[in-house]
């Protein structure tokens, strides 16, 4: 595939988001201005600048961008708001939690993985996307962070327009010169460790084999009902909903060390 030709409007834009990046402190006001250099040289209804705890399921931070207005959620809004139907098919949106799965930088669109038609009957956008942002296609970029943790600008189309590679392009260019603007931005937060017994580990370990139950109970010698209450409690402390949650969470809990998020890591 070959390489997109940029214009000369594009260059402009692009000229702009790095000398924001390069010239201004980190802080929210900063974020806004490069979202709206970002805004104008993508192309979208909406841009939010998102920072979030998957262990945890809360949203730390979020910015949001709709041709000259800005909107920064307080601190009691992001306690209050019902995030729950968006915490509920987080695992189940590939697109949406694929950052989280290969802990690396991404960027990707929702039509690579869905149709109108399918994004459109999927539970996230019928009982998420439909009330808070109806886009017909997202553009995720995310960022390095500490294991558990998410740190992602989101880019929204709606009325069926779709992103493609040129804007995909786009931003892998200039990932790598806002990252160190957003991670001067949101500091992470404090988490305490979470721990559990060898016999919880051991059990998620014939979790992860694909073991049900009553394969699970044979195997270590205990009654299907205790195999139930061991994952009650293990769900508990790591604060997931599911077995496919408990273990990705409890492999990111034995990721050590932490990744380095400071603004010099991104410098060479």
């Amino acid at each position: 595939m070959s390489t997109p030709i940029i214009d000369a409007r594009e260059t402009a834009a692009i000229g702009h988001v790095l000398e924001e990046c390069a010239d201004r402190p980190a802080g929210t006001d900063t974020v806004f201005e490069v979202m709206d250099g970002l805004q104008e040289l993508v192309g979208c209804e909406w841009l939010m600048f998102l920072h979030f705890d998957t262990q945890g399921r809360r949203l730390h931070h979020a910015q949001r961008v709709d041709w000259g207005e800005r909107e920064l959620a307080s601190p009691e809004e992001l306690e209050t708001e019902d995030h729950a139907p968006f915490w509920r098919w987080y695992w189940d949106c590939e697109p949406v939690a694929l950052p989280d799965r290969v802990q690396a930088p991404v960027v990707l669109t929702l039509s690579e993985f869905y149709t109108a038609r399918q994004w459109a009957q999927h539970p996230m956008f019928r009982e998420w996307k439909l009330i808070t942002d109806p886009a017909t296609d997202e553009l995720l970029v995310s960022y390095p962070d500490a294991p558990g943790l998410t740190r992602r600008l989101v880019f929204g189309r709606e009325g069926g327009m779709r992103f493609g590679e040129r804007e995909r392009f786009l931003m892998k260019l200039l990932r790598p010169h806002i990252g160190p603007l957003l991670a001067g931005t949101v500091a992470p937060p404090e988490r305490p460790d979470v721990t559990l017994t060898d016999r919880q580990r051991e059990l998620l370990r014939l979790v992860r084999l694909g073991m049900a139950n009553k394969q699970i109970a044979r195997a270590m010698k205990i009654s299907t009902g205790t195999v139930r209450k061991h994952l009650e409690n293990i769900y508990e402390r790591l604060g997931v909903r599911s077995r496919t949650e408990a273990v990705h969470q409890a492999a990111l809990d034995d990721q050590r060390p932490r990744i380095d998020c400071s603004r010099d890591r991104y410098r060479s």
